[in-house]
C-alpha cells in the first residue's frame, strides 16, 4: 500500500450501507432472544404480538425524524435528468428519463448497461457542486434505486463525492445494490464529511453504473449540506434509527465447507516508511495480545543498498531485519515485501510508479538475495515468501505480468543457489478487481511454477466491485490448487485523509464488513490487516488503549481461528452480513454476523439441535462483550438473536452437525 495515493478508480472510501425499502413498511423490532424447546416457541408467539407494536413505534419515529429537514442543496434538484450520462458507448449503454407513479417522485433516470467493463467509471454521471462546501461539513446524499442485473441478481452502482480534478480526492465512495425485488424502490441515505474546501464547481457528485450488464433506475437524487449543524457520526446514528433491520432470517449450511483458515496476520512496514525502531508500541501491543499467524514485513531496499553492490545493515534496514528476527523467535511465518528501491536501481521520482530497467534485474535480485541471506544467517529469520508491493499499479516497482515472469525466472535459481527456500507471492496486487487478469499469465507459465507460492491481493476495493471479481480469485485458487491470501486487509486506502478516523466505530464496522466479504467471496484463508503498527493503527494512547476496531479484529479472529473452515449462509436482508465456520475442533462452529443498519432480530436456522451458544457483541457503545447467559438452539435447529444497531455479533457453539 501507498498511503498518499489518490487514483480515480483504485483508491476509495466507503461508508456503512443504510437503506429504506420505500415499497414496504418497517419490519418489527425485538428486544429479546429465543431460547430452546417449547419455551422458544412460546416466546416467539409473545414476541410476534410485540412485533406489531414495535412496527408502529418505528414508523412513528420515522415520521417524526426526517433527515432531510434543513440544510442547503449542493446540486440542483433536476440535475439527475439535466446532466448527460458519460461513457455510454464504452459499455454499450443507454440512458433515458422515465415516468414513475405512486412514489414521492414522478420520474427516474434509467440506465441500461450492455457489456462489462474493467472500470466502474466507464459509464457514469457526474454533477458539479452548485454551492460551496467547507472541510468538515456534514453532508447527506439521498436517493432511490431499483433494478436488476442481466442474470436476475440485484443491480449495482456507486455514489461518490470527489474533487473534479486530480488527485480526485474522495470524501465518500458508497456502493449501492438494489433490493431483491427489481420493481421495489429502495431508499439510500449516505452521510459523510467533506475532506476539503470546495468552491462551486470544484467538487462533483458521481454515479457510476459500469458493473456489468444490468438495468438500474435512480430517482429523487439530493445532496444536502448541513455544514457544522450536524456531524456525520450523528447522522449515521439517525439513519440507523430510521432504517431498522427488523425481522431477518438466516440459513447456515455448516456442512458446506470451503477454505480452511490459516488465521489473521498483519503488516509491519514502518521501517519501509523511514522509521529506525524495530517495533513501535502499537506493534508490540498487537504481538502480545492478538494471535498473529503471519507477518508481512517491508524490506527497505532503498536503505539496504544505497549503492550498487553495497549492503548496509543499519538504520531502517536493520530495523526491518530485527522485525524479522522478532517474528522468527515467535515462530510467526514471514513474507518480505518491497515498496521502494534506490535511485541507482529504480530511476525516476521516488514514491511514484516506475519500471525497473531490464539491465538492473540481476543487481536487484542480488540485493534482495543478500537481504534474505542476512536475515537467515545473522538474524535467524527464514523469509518464507517475497513480493513486490502492488506491482500491477506500481507502488513503487511496476511490472507487467511478462516482466514479472522474467524477473522470477532469474531470481528463483539465484535464491536456490544460496540455499534460500523463499517463494514469490503471486500478485500482491493493489486490489482484487484486476487480480485475475494480472496473475493468470504467471500461473500459466510453467517455467516459473517451482518458484511460486500463494495467490495474494489487497482488499481495498472489496466493497465497491462486482462480486464476480472476487469469486474469480477463489476460482483461480481452486484451479491451480493455491492458497489465497489477502496481504493488505482493509476497507479504505484513503482513510488517513479523514480527521481521527481510527477510533471511530464506523471504521470498526466497515473493517468487519470488508473481512466478511473478502473471506466469503475470494476464498482467502489468511487476512493481513494493514497495519499492526502505528499506521492505520488498531491501538492508540501510546499503545495502551485499543480502538474499537482492535476489539472487532480480535472478536473475528476468535470466531475464525486457524484450522476452522468457512461454511456458507444466506441472509434475507442486504444489510445483515453472515459468515459461518466450523472447527477447528470436531463439533465446533461459529457465525460472524454484521448488522450495518438499525436494530433488529435475526432468526438463524440450520444449527445443531439443542446446542448451547455463547454470544459476543460489539457496538458503538461497547466492544467484545460476551452476553451473560448462553442460548440454546431449539428442536428445529433455530435460534433468534437481537442484533443491535450497527453491530458485530459472533455466535460460538458446539454440537453435532455432521
Amino acid at each position: 500500500m501507498k498511503e498518499h495515493t489518490n487514483h480515480p478508480v483504485l483508491r476509495r472510501t466507503f461508508l456503512p450501507v443504510a437503506v429504506l425499502l420505500a415499497a414496504a413498511g418497517f419490519a418489527a423490532l425485538f428486544n429479546g432472544v429465543a431460547i430452546g424447546g417449547d419455551a422458544a416457541q412460546a416466546q416467539n408467539a409473545v414476541q410476534a404480538q410485540k412485533a406489531a407494536q414495535a412496527q408502529k413505534a418505528a414508523q412513528a419515529v420515522t415520521a417524526r425524524s426526517d433527515l432531510l429537514v434543513g440544510g442547503t442543496l449542493v446540486v440542483a434538484e433536476d440535475a439527475l435528468y439535466a446532466t448527460r450520462v458519460g461513457g455510454l458507448e464504452r459499455t454499450k449503454a443507454t440512458a433515458q428519463e422515465v415516468a414513475v407513479t405512486g412514489q414521492p417522485f414522478g420520474r427516474a433516470l434509467r440506465v441500461i448497461v450492455g457489456v462489462d467493463s474493467a472500470e466502474t467509471n466507464a459509464t457514469q454521471l457526474t454533477i458539479n457542486n452548485g454551492a460551496p462546501v467547507a472541510k468538515g461539513d456534514a453532508m447527506l446524499a439521498s436517493f432511490y434505486v431499483r433494478g436488476a442485473s442481466a442474470t436476475g441478481n440485484p443491480a449495482q452502482m456507486e455514489f461518490l463525492f470527489e474533487k473534479t480534478t486530480t488527485p480526485w480526492t474522495k470524501s465518500v465512495t458508497f456502493g449501492v445494490t438494489t433490493g431483491p425485488n427489481r420493481l421495489a424502490w429502495k431508499r439510500v441515505l449516505v452521510p459523510f464529511a467533506v475532506l476539503e474546501d470546495y468552491a462551486a464547481g470544484e467538487a462533483m457528485a458521481s454515479l457510476r453504473f459500469a458493473f456489468g450488464p444490468q438495468t438500474i433506475e435512480v430517482a429523487g437524487f439530493k445532496v444536502i449540506n448541513y455544514a457544522k449543524t450536524k456531524t456525520a457520526e450523528a447522522m449515521l446514528a439517525l439513519v440507523a434509527q430510521q432504517t431498522p433491520l427488523g425481522k431477518a432470517t438466516v440459513t447456515v449450511r455448516l456442512r458446506d465447507a470451503k477454505q480452511t483458515m490459516s488465521g489473521f496476520g498483519g503488516n509491519f512496514a514502518q521501517p519501509r516508511y523511514g522509521r529506525t525502531e524495530a517495533m513501535d508500541v502499537v506493534g508490540r501491543y498487537n504481538l502480545d495480545n492478538l494471535r498473529v499467524v503471519h507477518a508481512r514485513v517491508g524490506i527497505p531496499l532503498n536503505y539496504w543498498t544505497p549503492e550498487k553492490g553495497v549492503y548496509k545493515d543499519e538504520a531502517q534496514a536493520r530495523a526491518a531485519l530485527l522485525q524479522m528476527q522478532m517474528m522468527a523467535q515467535r515462530k510467526i511465518p514471514i513474507t518480505g515485501s518491497i515498496w521502494e528501491g534506490p535511485l541507482w536501481m529504480l530511476p525516476g521520482e521516488p514514491e511514484k510508479p516506475r519500471t525497473l530497467p531490464r539491465e538492473n534485474y540481476e543487481s536487484c535480485i542480488e540485493s534482495i538475495a543478500q537481504f534474505l541471506v542476512t536475515a537467515r544467517d545473522k538474524y535467524g529469520a527464514a523469509v518464507d515468501h517475497i513480493s513486490f508491493n502492488e506491482p500491477d499499479y506500481g507502488v513503487n516497482f511496476k511490472f507487467t505480468p511478462a516482466q514479472m515472469a522474467d524477473f522470477i525466472r532469474l531470481a528463483g535459481p539465484r535464491f536456490a543457489a544460496l540455499g534460500l527456500k523463499t517463494r514469490f507471492l503471486i500478485g500482491d496486487t493493489a486490489n482484487g478487481s484486476n487480480f485475475a487478469d494480472y496473475v493468470r499469465p504467471l500461473l500459466e507459465d510453467k517455467t516459473i511454477a517451482a518458484y511460486l507460492g500463494p495467490l495474494a491481493f489487497h482488499s481495498w476495493d472489496v466493497l465497491s466491485v462486482p462480486q464476480q471479481k472476487y469469486l474469480d480469485i477463489a476460482a483461480l485458487g481452486r484451479q491451480y490448487k493455491k492458497p489465497v491470501w489477502c496481504t493488505e486487509a482493509g476497507h479504505d486506502s484513503q482513510l488517513w485523509q479523514s480527521p481521527n478516523p481510527w477510533q471511530s466505530w464506523q471504521n470498526a464496522l466497515r473493517t468487519a464488513v470488508a473481512y466478511e466479504r473478502t473471506l466469503r467471496l475470494s476464498g482467502a484463508s489468511q487476512m493481513d490487516y494493514w497495519t499492526y503498527q502505528d499506521n492505520y493503527p488498531l491501538v492508540g494512547n501510546g499503545g495502551e488503549k485499543p480502538f474499537p476496531v482492535w476489539y472487532v479484529v480480535r472478536q473475528m479472529e476468535k470466531a475464525l481461528s486457524p484450522g476452522s473452515r468457512i461454511a456458507t449462509a444466506t441472509s434475507s436482508h442486504d444489510d445483515l452480513k453472515v459468515l459461518p465456520a466450523t472447527g477447528p475442533k470436531p463439533g465446533q462452529f461459529s457465525i460472524l454476523m454484521i448488522n450495518a443498519t438499525g436494530i433488529g432480530q435475526a432468526t438463524v436456522s440450520g444449527l445443531p439441535r439443542n446446542a448451547m451458544i455463547s454470544v459476543v457483541q460489539s457496538t458503538r457503545d461497547g466492544q467484545g462483550q460476551t452476553l451473560p447467559e448462553a442460548l440454546r438452539v431449539d428442536r428445529e435447529g433455530r435460534i433468534t438473536v437481537t442484533m443491535p444497531a450497527r453491530s458485530v455479533v459472533t455466535l460460538l457453539g458446539s454440537g453435532d452437525f455432521k
